[in-house]
C-alpha cells in the first residue's frame, strides 16, 4: 500500500514539474495553439462539469422538428462564439483559449443528449462556455441540444428563422414600431397565424424575445419583418438598440 501511495505522489510531483515547464517556456498567453496536456485538462474540464446522474436525461421535446425552434435561441445565445452553424467558423471562436469547438464534431456528437443539456445549463468552469440554466428555461435548453445535434446536417437553408418575409396573407397582427415604441405593445394571434412588425421610425430597430425564440435583423426605417410562431405561449419581445421598448406577442 506504502509503494503505491509512493508511486503516485511520484507521479503527481512528475506532472507538476512538467506544468511548471511547459508554463516557464510558453507562459499563459493565449495566442498560441492548446497543446496536448492542455487539450487533455480542457476535455476532462467538460467531462467533470457534468453532474453525475444527468448523463441519461432524455428529452421531453421528441419531435423530429424540434432542433428548428433552437435556431433563433442559438442565434442569440451561442453564434457569437460558436458561429450559425456551430462550426465556430467566425472572428472569435478559434481567438478563444481553448478555442471554441465545432458542434458539428464528432467530439461533441459522441456527448449523450443528457450530457450536452447539463452542459448548457451548467457551464463549464476555466472555458469560455457560460452556464444558461438562469437564462434558458428546460425546454429551450433541450430545443438547443435538438440544435446542435442537428449541426452535422444543416445546410444554409436551415438557418433561416421562421419569418422574415415582407408580407404573409395570414398576418394575425400588425405591429408598427413609431416613436421608439411598439404598437400595440400587447397582441394576440392564433398558432399559425403570422405577427408583422414595419419600421415607422427614421433609425433601425429590431423585434427580439427575451427567451430567443425569435430575432429579427436590424429593420431600416421603412423595413417589416413577419414572424409565425411555431407554439403557443406568451413571448416578451424588446429591441435590443433600445432596451426601454418592450412589448408582449401571446399566441393561442
Amino acid at each position: 500500500m506504502r509503494t503505491w501511495i509512493i508511486i503516485v505522489l511520484g507521479g503527481l510531483a512528475v506532472a507538476a514539474a512538467v506544468a511548471v515547464l511547459v508554463v516557464m517556456r510558453t507562459g499563459l498567453s493565449a495566442d498560441r495553439e492548446p497543446g496536448r496536456v492542455e487539450t487533455a485538462v480542457a476535455r476532462q474540464l467538460v467531462r467533470l462539469s457534468i453532474p453525475a446522474g444527468q448523463t441519461a436525461l432524455q428529452s421531453p421535446l421528441s419531435g423530429p422538428e424540434t432542433w428548428r425552434q433552437g435556431v433563433g435561441l442559438f442565434r442569440s445565445h451561442c453564434a457569437m462564439c460558436h458561429g450559425e452553424d456551430g462550426m465556430a467558423a467566425n472572428s472569435i471562436g478559434p481567438r478563444m483559449y481553448p478555442p471554441v469547438p465545432d458542434l458539428s464534431s464528432e467530439g461533441i456528437q459522441r456527448f449523450s443528449d443528457g450530457a450536452l443539456f447539463a452542459i448548457v445549463r451548467h457551464g463549464v468552469s476555466w472555458t469560455g462556455m457560460p452556464a444558461f440554466g438562469r437564462v434558458l428555461s428546460e425546454a429551450d435548453t433541450w430545443k438547443l441540444v435538438a440544435f446542435v445535434r442537428k449541426t452535422p446536417s444543416l445546410k444554409s437553408g436551415d438557418l433561416v428563422t421562421t419569418g422574415g418575409g415582407t408580407s404573409d396573407s395570414t398576418v394575425g397582427v400588425r405591429v408598427v414600431i413609431d416613436g421608439t415604441r411598439f404598437h400595440p405593445d400587447e397582441a394576440t394571434i392564433n398558432l399559425g397565424e403570422s405577427a408583422q412588425w414595419s419600421n415607422a421610425d427614421p433609425f433601425p430597430h429590431n423585434v427580439t424575445s427575451e427567451s430567443g425564440t425569435f430575432h429579427s435583423e436590424d429593420l431600416a426605417p421603412d423595413g417589416t419583418w413577419v414572424f409565425r410562431p411555431t407554439e403557443r405561449g406568451t413571448f416578451e419581445y424588446h429591441c435590443t438598440l433600445h432596451p426601454g421598448m418592450k412589448a408582449v406577442l401571446r399566441v393561442r
